[in-house]
């Protein structure tokens, strides 16, 4: 499974300790990215102390605090005040004590803090302990409720292990502001290529775009790949054998399997909610319809069949709906199918399904959001020729518009918590070009803060996001 994977990488490494929660009558700003009035929170993190005997370290506590400044402004919900707007706060910071203050802030003047305009203050000391290992210490104020927040200590076998202690605390501190789970112990998994003329592989990455991973290699297109519920393994398909033949990898130990490779396409591939069942585009003689698939019968059985082009199966994370696209009344269009599961929940069939989407030129890839409540999706607008990402309620009413004016948008994915899409966009192009090469993108869920995920390849689309991997 990919949690003992990553769990092994840093298994015996990172010793969690915690130092002092919120008490229960503390009431900080509370985020809430579904406000009308939302706004990001202003956020100080000063260079992290060492100790006087340890200036040597003085390097290290500065990368750290802009380690934690990059990964919070990354999560889109706060804004970092910059190095110009920490200065003169120096001096206060180390003469100034007040046996009054927060318990861990009685040298840091909350009040002078607060009159620059800083919401929410985060400090941390880093020591050099006698055994060649390391403690990371951090707390987190919420200045306005004037109460400590949050507040950890992590001891490290080396400092390369500093980057998942402060993820960690990046994830712990996005719940004691909106009361969801963190995106930094998730990954992202695509389709990538490394140079213009390389061949397309499936990649993993973490969700700033860093700890890139190549997870195929052979020398042939690789495309659509997604997660199982638990993380451990991946859907995708390959030209490998010449055919588009479907694929199934262990990501504990990159072992493949063919899961489908019946001539013509195998594409698509998703697991059902309970990981038991496998549902993938098909095709017999130019035919393309949604078959299903278990891990005992090598026989792939048809779930949807009608008139017209049937693609892009998603099944809902509470296992009720199967939503795709149907090119049965002309242009595609996002549906709904009604399942009913037999009593283990091993196999399943559909007793009806309803058009959600009339609007649009061309609509695909739908993506439920983890509650099952809303579909992503992206849609062709024929007016000004691109593809642009809406939402809108699992029955088709309420849509949004997430993107616009800015190249185009596909293949829309949730991030486990709820809060934010990943996707593919074009917007970036090269001087003189109207489009560029697709590259990830995130966005808050009401579409604000998009924000390109610097992978370092030539292109990156096709995007899943994964579940949780680890625990804190």
């Amino acid at each position: 499974m990919i949690r003992n994977l990553l769990l092994k990488m840093f298994q015996g490494s990172l010793l969690l300790c915690l130092m002092s929660q919120a008490s229960a009558n503390i009431q900080p700003i509370v985020i809430n990215i579904d406000n009308p009035k939302f706004r990001k929170l202003v956020t100080a993190i000063p260079e992290m102390t060492v100790s006087p005997d340890q200036k040597d370290m003085t390097g290290h506590g500065a990368r750290l605090s802009k380690r934690l400044s990059q990964l919070l402004e990354f999560s889109g919900y706060f804004r970092i005040l910059r190095e110009a707007g920490l200065r003169g706060m120096t001096e206060t910071r180390t003469t100034r004590a007040d046996p009054d203050k927060i318990a861990g802030f009685e040298k840091e003047d909350l009040r002078q803090w607060q009159a620059i305009g800083v919401e929410s203050l985060t400090i941390g000391r880093l020591i050099r302990l006698p055994q060649g290992t390391y403690r990371l210490e951090l707390r987190s104020a919420d200045i306005s409720a004037g109460q400590r927040l949050l507040g950890k200590a992590y001891i490290l076998k080396s400092l390369d292990e500093a980057d998942m202690a402060l993820k960690q605390y990046a994830d712990q501190l996005l719940t004691a502001y909106t009361g969801k789970p963190g995106i930094f112990n998730s990954k992202i998994i695509f389709t990538g290529k490394k140079t213009l003329h390389s061949m397309k592989q499936i990649y993993m990455c973490d969700v700033d775009g860093g700890g890139l991973i190549q997870l195929t290699s052979a020398k042939a297109i690789h495309l659509s790949p997604s997660f199982s519920p638990d993380g451990s393994k991946i859907l995708y398909t390959s030209y490998e054998s010449g055919n588009p033949d479907l694929y199934m990898m262990n990501l504990s130990n990159r072992s493949v399997q063919k899961i489908s490779g019946e001539q013509g396409l195998n594409s698509g591939g998703v697991f059902s909610d309970n990981g038991k069942l496998i549902a993938f585009s098909g095709s017999i003689a130019g035919n393309t319809e949604i078959y299903m698939k278990d891990f005992i019968s090598p026989q792939r059985r048809p779930l949807l069949q009608g008139h017209g082009i049937d693609v892009d199966p998603a099944f809902s994370p509470d296992g009720r709906w199967l939503a795709f696209v149907s090119g049965r009344y002309g242009q595609p269009h996002i549906f709904r199918a009604a399942l009913q599961w037999n009593q283990d929940r091993s196999q399943v069939r559909v007793t009806g399904d309803t058009r959600l989407t009339y609007a649009g030129w061309y609509n695909a890839t739908p993506a439920w959001s983890p509650d099952s409540a809303r579909l992503a999706f992206a849609g062709f607008d024929r007016d000004i020729g691109r593809f642009d990402l809406f939402l809108m309620n699992a029955d088709g009413t309420n849509m949004e518009r997430l993107t616009l004016n800015a190249g185009d948008n596909e293949n829309p994915s949730w991030s486990p918590n709820g809060q934010m899409i990943i996707f593919s966009s074009n917007r970036i192009a090269p001087a003189g070009a109207r489009k560029g090469p697709p590259q990830l993108f995130i966005m808050n869920r009401d579409g604000s803060s998009q924000r390109v995920l610097a992978t370092g390849l030539y292109s990156a689309e096709t995007p899943r996001w994964g579940p949780f991997t680890l625990t804190h």
